[in-house]
């Protein structure tokens, strides 16, 4: 099995290119310089024979949200996908399955909890982002399988949001934010790359996939749940305006968050191997 990755050397890219290459897929790591407009025909030749695409390309949402950020976040998604599936669909020989990731910050935070089945979207930046970045991969020719996996937060320890989001507590300086009730929606690690070999070798997982564990989790739950396994005190509660002076527009990461579901995992009978936040603050903290 021939498998290619936009994104490889990034934190899930990395991971994911050492995961397919354990289970025996020959993987093909396809760089920024393969996606300029210029290098259309080689990169037509680089996919071509391939069984699996996997698009994870998208710069980091962590900085500063300036008109020129914002720029870089958007078309490095938007963009690149587009450059990407028009290859594909120029191929004589197309893969079986392209897969191209979204996020769950594509949803409102408005309802108390999302599936597959039904979600309304948000008006702010990311999720315009990622209506635009499924856009451009809904444009893939009909004979290729579509999955579109919509992230929550990936934990791991060795890179992500979780390093950062631990830091405090080691610290001694664990905090609630806002009033805790935001949604937070995550995923470990090693239960997405599961999750990708799944789809590649399952034809019948087509469309939106929400990749989050099945267990439905805030702020408060996952303040108190990491105060525990990391043995430290949670102090006080920092109110939402605070964030907002500190950060403007990037505030809503930390101030707001869904509640997603994964029916369509649950159904096809995927299983977690940490489905609750507990038992994966468990192996991440030890």
């Amino acid at each position: 099995m021939k498998v290619a990755i936009t994104g490889s050397t990034g934190f899930i890219g990395r991971h994911l290119t050492a995961f397919l290459i354990s289970k025996g897929a020959d993987v093909q790591a396809i760089r920024r310089e393969d996606l300029l407009p210029e290098r259309k025909l080689d990169l037509i030749a680089l996919l071509n024979g391939c069984d699996a695409i996997i698009n994870l390309a998208g710069a980091s949402i962590n900085c500063r949200w300036s008109k020129t950020n914002k720029l870089k976040i958007r078309d490095s998604r938007v963009k690149t996908t587009r450059t990407l599936v028009q290859a594909i669909n120029e191929l004589g020989n197309k893969p079986e399955v392209f897969i191209s990731v979204s996020a769950v910050g594509i949803y409102t935070d408005k309802k108390e909890i999302w599936s597959e089945r039904e979600g309304a979207y948000d008006e702010g930046f990311l999720s315009k982002v990622c209506q635009e970045w499924e856009a451009e991969a809904r444009k893939i020719h009909d004979d290729v399988r579509l999955v579109i996996p919509r992230l929550g937060v990936v934990l791991s320890k060795d890179g992500g949001a979780f390093p950062k989001m631990a830091l405090p507590f080691r610290l001694f300086a664990g905090v609630r934010i806002a009033s805790g009730n935001q949604g937070f929606s995550w995923i470990h690690l090693k239960d997405l790359l599961e999750i990708f070999w799944t789809i590649i070798n399952t034809k019948k997982i087509k469309g939106v996939i929400n990749c989050t564990a099945p267990q439905m989790c805030d702020n408060l739950i996952f303040t108190y749940s990491m105060a525990k396994e990391s043995h430290r005190p949670v102090f006080l509660s920092i109110p939402s305006l605070l964030f907002k002076l500190m950060y403007g527009e990037r505030a809503s990461i930390f101030t707001k968050g869904q509640k997603v579901f994964p029916y369509k995992l649950l159904n096809y009978g995927f299983m977690f191997q940490f489905p609750e936040i507990k038992t994966a603050l468990r192996e991440l903290c030890h």
